[in-house]
């Protein structure tokens, strides 16, 4: 993309008046300055399959809108799978017609960053899906590559934590050096609407990014299951590794908050890992000591 603040859009619709109000919509959500991340949009409409194709292979997109009801294209499975196969790493978002919620379960097993019906388009909920859309794209294909580090927030799979952990755990006996085990859990995180999962998968992006930067390398960061984080940490004493984790428990909060996830809590645990036993049982333990964080 030759300017990065400007965000490229292509816009597969066969619908003249549903054409029309998207294209007004995404010049509303421009004017109001929705996108956030870009200055301005440019907007590629086509209303056939076979265009839509051709364009992806001649140009790149930040993301595609489809409407997979398409006069080429009377199959809608196929509509969705052809536009995929030529999109090269762009999100794609589905404009739907009807609400068909396995339809849409599929489209999102297929790899669909969402699914938005046409007569419930709004430019506030639309601009907040489209970026949430590319924020999730972006981070899938830069981890796809990697076995070892979670899709969705970039942060080490529980697998490759607890194997380059037992590295950390020999050394230390070498060492007789102390490594601390800690985990931070999200609590009371809404999950009733879309908007609501859309909103959960940014903040653990950002708990991640929160840990990553608290707790620099050589210290490791995982995400153990949904909701929980995982970290081993060296060098420090146990007063600084509790600071830092109580301040970075903190700017989870406010990230969630920044997500309207009003009533999210961050909850920590820590302790002095013990080198004769399995890492993975005492953080099983470890995270039924769950600390409330105190403003």
């Amino acid at each position: 993309m030759a300017d990065s603040k400007a965000l490229k859009l292509l816009l597969v619709e066969d619908d003249l008046e549903d054409e029309q109000l998207i294209c007004e919509a995404l010049i509303e959500i421009e004017e109001q300055w929705q996108w956030r991340n870009w200055r301005s949009s440019s907007i590629v409409q086509v209303e056939r399959l076979a265009d839509a194709v051709a364009c992806l292979r001649q140009q790149t997109f930040d993301i595609i809108l489809l409407n997979l009801s398409l006069p080429d294209s009377p199959i809608l499975l196929d509509s969705f799978l052809e536009t995929n196969a030529a999109a090269r790493g762009a999100p794609i978002v589905v404009l739907a017609d009807a609400e068909d919620d396995k339809l849409a379960n599929w489209l999102l097993r297929e790899g669909a960053q969402d699914v938005l019906l046409k007569s419930e388009l709004e430019c506030a909920p639309m601009a907040r899906s489209l970026r949430y859309a590319i924020e999730r794209q972006r981070k899938i294909e830069t981890l796809r590559a990697s076995p070892f580090l979670d899709e969705l927030t970039g942060a080490l799979t529980s697998r490759a934590f607890f194997t380059i952990a037992g590295h950390s755990v020999q050394l230390s006996r070498q060492n007789r050096s102390v490594l601390f085990a800690a985990t931070i859990e999200i609590l009371e995180l809404a999950e009733k609407t879309q908007d609501d999962r859309e909103a959960r998968e940014l903040v653990f992006i950002r708990a991640a990014e929160v840990l990553r930067r608290t707790f620099e390398a050589p210290a490791l960061v995982s995400r153990l299951a949904a909701c929980r984080f995982g970290l081993i940490v060296a060098g420090m004493n146990e007063s600084i590794v509790e600071n830092l984790l109580h301040r970075g428990a903190l700017e989870i909060e406010q990230a969630a908050r920044n997500q309207g996830q009003s009533r999210a809590a961050a909850r920590f645990s820590i302790q002095e890992a013990d080198l004769d036993t399995g890492l993975e049982e005492q953080f099983g333990i470890y995270a039924d000591r769950l600390a409330e964080v105190r403003q």
